[in-house]
């Protein structure tokens, strides 16, 4: 049986457990994370079955969006309605925004081939960072990991202007939908992210990547590796792609030209 009276409303649970130390058993309870099931609509079409840590869901379903490519901007949005597991939502297609539908995996990334085939138009060149920043930022994603200090069940993301300030930090159980939220909540602070780079805890795989490019971030960094598709989805979008980034050391991948030695 759980109990929520130690834990976060809506986000984590206390758990008894049996423990087993060397050659020692003892009974204590563990905090861990809630996961609810999501159904996200689009003008009433279902396109995603997710699970998800049910918070942050406003930002959720806008990063979703946009990072998914089915819509360009915040401002098609015409309503969203949450009533779990559902969270439906309206948009008012521009012209000049082409959206398709796809299926979706449980992790929130695309199922669709995402390599490029010289359609996606390259990302500009306008953001360099220093290298002293990039581990600056690193570092931070440690003091917005609250969740998982507690519970080691969470992943994190963090959207962060050049200049190395924080625009948000968000956690939640998948590192696919950290993005999302972390792009949702950016947007509806009216960030320009094509001026910010995004954090990530976790691996790089190409939907991952597309992620961010969709939302105009073109430097992803991430404390993890990176894996081929995405690497080469990077090198196709000029795109700036850093893994390992662990102070003193990084991986630079693609896109090194953006990342300069500190002065």
């Amino acid at each position: 049986m759980s109990s929520q009276d130690e834990g976060i409303p809506g986000v984590t649970v206390i758990f008894p457990v049996t423990k087993v130390s060397d050659n020692t058993i003892s009974q204590t309870s563990v905090e861990v994370c809630t996961e609810s099931r999501v159904i996200l609509y689009l003008n009433d079409v279902v396109i995603g079955d997710l699970s998800i840590t049910p918070v942050d869901l406003e930002s959720f379903a806008i990063g979703h969006l946009i990072c998914e490519g089915y819509i360009c901007r915040i401002q098609e949005i015409t309503s969203i309605d949450i009533s779990l597991p559902d969270i439906r939502i309206t948009t008012v297609t521009l012209p000049e925004c082409t959206t398709g539908h796809f299926s979706k995996n449980s992790s929130g990334g695309s199922c669709r081939d995402l390599l490029p085939d010289g359609s996606l138009p390259p990302l500009v060149d306008g953001l360099h960072l220093e290298i002293d920043t990039i581990f600056s930022s690193m570092e931070k994603v440690n003091d917005y990991s609250v969740i998982w200090k507690r519970t080691g069940g969470m992943h994190c993301s963090l959207i962060i202007r050049s200049d190395g300030e924080v625009i948000c930090g968000i956690e939640d159980m998948g590192r696919h939908t950290t993005v999302d939220k972390a792009v949702g909540d950016a947007l509806q602070k009216g960030v320009d992210l094509t001026q910010c780079y995004l954090i990530c805890s976790g691996r790089l795989p190409v939907d991952m990547v597309a992620k961010a490019y969709r939302a105009g971030l073109s430097v992803v960094i991430s404390n993890n590796a990176a894996f081929a598709g995405g690497i080469e989805f990077a090198k196709k979008t000029n795109m700036t792609l850093a893994g390992f980034v662990r102070p003193p050391k990084m991986t630079i991948y693609t896109g090194e030209h953006r990342i300069r030695a500190s002065k």
